[in-house]
């Protein structure tokens, strides 16, 4: 069965694992005009302190709506491509391009006001010793650094992500880099102490826990739904990859690593936060099935999040279950109306072929129009600030240098933000 995942299967993860790492502290203030911070009160994103929001200024404890794009390239270019953290699709010239793409591309061309930026846990660590990444450590930590500066410099608030992880037990059947069910015990806790100690002191930063996890478990157990999210947030038992995609490679057997639950993660983020003295930084928590089902997230999630700095994270694409406003309405909404934010953090339209009901826009505008008229107003960041065609993913871009919109969905994407921000 075709997945979402298979667009970015031309990725594959040769990667295991070196334990060392560079931590950075930002300890620089905000810059005069640059993004706010973010913080949660009640069920919507409120500034910290005044700035420039993608074209607007803004003040402290001013109430925003959060609405951008995704980069993609980093949270794989670093595994397979020669010496290069990013993608030619999304960064052609590398570093180079830092400040064309925030702030002419994003913000003046496309009126984003937040980027996500998918991240690498073996890059990012630099493991493992006897095959570490092709650009990995520093090389790779202080350019997702600069990129993070640059583009709240220019107004925007960064989103990073874990999204792809577990080291050789991801890599040895070759299978899809986006296939990352669940956090690792290996190394997603200290990827998470690292990353929340590097922007200990940049409130303009919001960290996402994981990408897309499906069902964590092997089934050997027979769990449930419910048995499910209890591992999602304690952790303790075994997920693989063949799980999820199916398992083409020589091993076959699968893939197999132990969870990492959510709520040990949450602990080790608040910990290095207070032990650099920093911010209490906006956490986003995902929903299982790639971030689409949300059903259970009120019964499982606020529990291990006391400081309410909690935000329920949705994927959105059309090759899924939950792609109605029948069932937004339904599962998503009562979160909303619980007292929670919830954000759609990545959404993008596919191709017939590829499970989706075609690249046209017709999508994104019934999910626009949902989303702009909840109250308070629902944000939605689009996959991605890339020109790869829709065939190959969803790509917003048909230049990456002139930052013209692909006809449909990235017309429509380069719309909805246009018209409201």
């Amino acid at each position: 069965m075709f997945t979402r995942m298979s667009y970015r299967s031309r990725f594959l993860v040769c990667a295991t694992l070196f334990l060392g790492c560079v931590w950075f502290v930002l300890t620089e203030p905000a810059l005069a005009g640059a993004a706010p911070g973010i913080k949660i009160v009640g069920n919507q994103f409120v500034t910290t302190s005044a700035g420039t929001l993608g074209l607007k200024q803004v003040s402290a404890n001013q109430a925003v709506v959060l609405r951008g794009v995704n980069i993609s390239g980093e949270e794989y270019s670093c595994l397979d491509f020669a010496n290069t953290v990013w993608d030619s699709s999304s960064l052609p010239n590398g570093t180079g391009d830092y400040q064309q793409v925030t702030a002419t591309g994003m913000v003046s061309d496309w009126h984003a006001n937040v980027v996500r930026i998918p991240l690498n846990e073996d890059c990012w660590l630099n493991v493992p010793s006897n095959s570490p990444p092709l650009t990995g450590g520093s090389t790779y930590t202080s350019a997702i650094v600069n990129f993070v500066n640059t583009a709240n410099a220019n107004g925007l608030v960064a989103e990073v992500d874990l999204h792809v992880g577990a080291g050789p037990e991801l890599a040895q059947d070759g299978c899809c880099v986006d296939s990352f069910p669940a956090m690792d015990t290996n190394y997603s806790l200290e990827f998470w102490q690292s990353v929340a100690t590097t922007f200990a002191k940049n409130p303009a930063v919001i960290f996402n826990l994981t990408n897309e996890p499906e069902f964590p478990g092997d089934g050997s157990n027979g769990e449930s739904a419910s048995g499910d999210w209890t591992c999602y947030l304690n952790g303790g038992c075994n997920t693989s990859i063949c799980a999820v995609n199916g398992c083409a490679g020589p091993n076959g057997s699968g893939n197999t690593w132990n969870v990492e639950g959510v709520a040990s993660v949450v602990t080790a983020i608040r910990n290095a936060e207070a032990a650099a003295s920093g911010v209490t930084h906006v956490i986003i928590i995902a929903g299982l099935n790639y971030s689409n089902q949300l059903n259970d997230w009120l019964t499982y999630v606020p529990q291990y999040v006391t400081d309410k700095q909690i935000a329920a994270g949705i994927h959105l694409y059309y090759d899924i279950v939950c792609t109605t406003s029948t069932c937004w309405n339904s599962t998503w909404k009562p979160i909303l109306n619980a007292g929670y934010p919830i954000v759609i953090d990545e959404t993008g339209e596919l191709t017939k072929k590829n499970g989706g009901h075609g690249c046209t826009g017709t999508d994104t505008q019934s999910m626009v129009s949902w989303a702009n008229s909840q109250s308070p107003q629902v944000g939605y960041w689009f996959w991605a600030f890339n020109s790869f065609s829709c065939s190959k993913g969803p790509g917003i871009l048909s230049s990456n240098t002139t930052f013209a919109a692909q006809s449909g969905y990235g017309a429509a994407a380069q719309s909805a933000l246009k018209a409201i921000q």
